[in-house]
């Protein structure tokens, strides 16, 4: 149960730190270099949101991947999404952020688990797969959460739900639980917890890059 709580703690903090990254990268960097800059991150996420839609049969139009500074900070590329029922709207605005949290947790994954193989190259080849990676997760995890266009209808579908969950409660509809037991085994709950490890990463290249901004006044 710590690890599940821990998890959400650090997405919800990833996402501050990417709102607060995206407008302070965009007070001193030209919107061609931050198009440049978070380009990886910005195809990982239209992709997710083209793909999430393909797989749900919503038509899409263009797409686009070109940041353009707004109040609220940075957007970051759009796709057309043809208008549908609100479920199926909150997948497709959901999907960057499940894509994005699977590719960062399994490029650390896959990186400490061959540790030892690095080890054994050159140190050059380690700087640069190092450093490598630094950017990919730097890039992904500051452009994987999803705007506020991309949510519409969510809290209405959220509002929805609890006041079914309540009434039900209330009229004495409550199902066994046991299944959400089994489905708590000690690989899902390994894999969490590894998840939680590995999300760390993204948070500290965070924090590392805006202690440094502000400690050389860069902004």
């Amino acid at each position: 149960m710590v690890y599940f709580v821990l998890l959400f703690l650090e997405i919800a903090i990833l996402f501050l730190l990417s709102r607060k990254m995206s407008k302070t990268l965009s007070k001193f960097m030209s919107i061609n270099f931050l198009s440049f800059l978070f380009l990886p991150g910005v195809i990982v996420h239209e992709l997710s949101h083209l793909l999430m839609s393909v797989i749900l049969f919503v038509p899409v139009g263009d797409m686009e991947f070109t940041p353009k500074i707004s109040s609220n900070g940075i957007k970051l590329g759009s796709v057309e999404i043809a208008k549908t029922d609100p479920i199926r709207r909150s997948i497709i605005g959901f999907a960057p952020v499940f894509v994005g949290l699977m590719i960062v947790v399994s490029i650390v994954y896959l990186f400490t688990s061959n540790i030892l193989f690095f080890k054994d190259r050159d140190i050059y080849i380690l700087i640069v797969v190092v450093l490598g990676i630094i950017y990919i997760l730097f890039a992904i995890s500051n452009t994987m959460f999803s705007s506020s266009r991309d949510m519409e209808g969510t809290l209405e579908i959220l509002i929805t739900l609890l006041i079914l969950f309540a009434a039900a409660y209330i009229l004495g509809f409550r199902p066994e639980l046991s299944f959400i037991e089994k489905l708590f085994t000690k690989e899902f709950i390994e894999v969490i917890r590894k998840s939680a490890i590995f999300l760390l990463a993204p948070i500290v290249i965070d924090i590392v890059l805006l202690g440094l901004i502000r400690a050389f006044k860069i902004e």
